[in-house]
């Protein structure tokens, strides 16, 4: 780490381009942008590694475990390399536990994950990521500017939606036969099939409307702010996955039913949200009804799930937070 007469000053690689943002108190930062782009763009980028004191990653795990390979063969690159709010899934098969045996071995040269939830057991479990590695940072309210630009009405609908492991059926299953109309926002199939989510629209049940958009988020915000109730329903995993979406339903005073996992109870505390077992559609169903029809009960989530999401406020406090985890790693 370089320093200068005002105090720490990093230099650091990155995809993040507003990291730079988050330089504040005697620290400074001066990032290089990492751009997939060009021949040879890892290669290039591990050899520029050796004048900074960090790579810092957003996803990319490709990238990152070809940069571990680089610090395994080159073992005397002082940058530590970094990556954050990586998704990873439990091994399944053959192919799925001989790729998790070597990232067992890459992973060792990975200094630090960022995380934006505190339960890493299965991350630790399949991956062989040891605990110290791991540094929870709260995430924010995405879209922030847009959602502080909306004023939430309550439409009657119970809200569903997003892309990241999304358990929609199961959703339809609880809210089948239900006397509350729902609308299910998300993309194409083709969009959120990497993210490990499908909808079958001849499933749903004729009080559900399914809303196909484009990816833009107006449209996505302006459906959960007319909503009574936002439903998150996560299939079990490794890694969390829904936070985005149940912050920004929150920063709109939305009460939240949420599948327990990481990111729900080791992330949120009492009141917050309403969390049950993922994969129980009987108990979202429960959960949803005492939610819809009882106002008292629904606005108590909405008041505690607000104030929550407004404490996190937007990007530029999350690239406060991780710097502030940066500077840690070199303390």
């Amino acid at each position: 780490m370089q320093k200068d007469s005002d105090g720490a000053k990093f230099k650091i690689i990155t995809n993040l381009k507003r990291l730079k943002m988050g330089a504040s108190k005697g620290f400074h930062v001066e990032c290089y942008t990492y751009s997939p782009e060009g021949r040879l763009p890892t290669l290039r980028t591990f050899i520029r590694s050796f004048g900074c004191d960090f790579v810092v990653l957003n996803g990319c795990l490709p990238v990152a475990l070809k940069l571990a390979l680089g610090k395994w063969l080159i073992p005397f690159n002082p940058c530590k390399l970094v990556v954050f709010d990586i998704l990873l899934s439990t091994p399944r098969g053959l192919k799925g536990h001989l790729k998790a045996v070597v990232f067992k071995f890459l992973f060792k040269k990975i200094d630090a994950v960022f995380l934006l939830y505190r339960n890493t057991s299965g991350l630790q479990r399949c991956y062989g990521i040891a605990s110290e590695k791991f540094r929870y940072v709260p995430f924010k309210i995405n879209q922030y500017e847009l959602i502080q630009q909306q004023t939430p009405t309550d439409g009657g609908y119970i809200f569903c939606g997003g892309k990241t492991r999304r358990d929609f059926d199961t959703f339809f299953e609880a809210v089948k036969d239900l006397p509350y109309p729902v609308k299910v926002v998300t993309t194409s199939n083709d969009d959120i099939a990497p993210h490990g989510s499908h909808l079958d629209e001849t499933a749903a049940p004729p009080n559900v409307e399914i809303i196909r958009l484009d990816g833009a988020p107006r449209p996505f915000i302006e459906y959960m702010a007319g909503a009574r109730l936002v439903v998150m329903p996560i299939k079990p995993e490794i890694c969390g996955a829904g936070i985005g979406v149940y912050l920004m339903a929150m920063a709109l005073k939305k009460c939240v039913v949420l599948s327990a996992g990481p990111g729900a109870e080791d992330v949120l505390t009492e009141n917050q949200a309403i969390i049950v077992p993922p994969q129980d559609s009987m108990a979202l169903r429960k959960a949803i009804e005492k939610a819809y029809t009882d106002t008292d009960y629904r606005r108590l989530y909405e008041e505690k799930g607000y104030r929550y999401a407004m404490s996190l406020e937007g990007e530029d406090r999350l690239m406060e937070s991780l710097v502030a985890e940066l500077k840690k790693l070199t303390d």
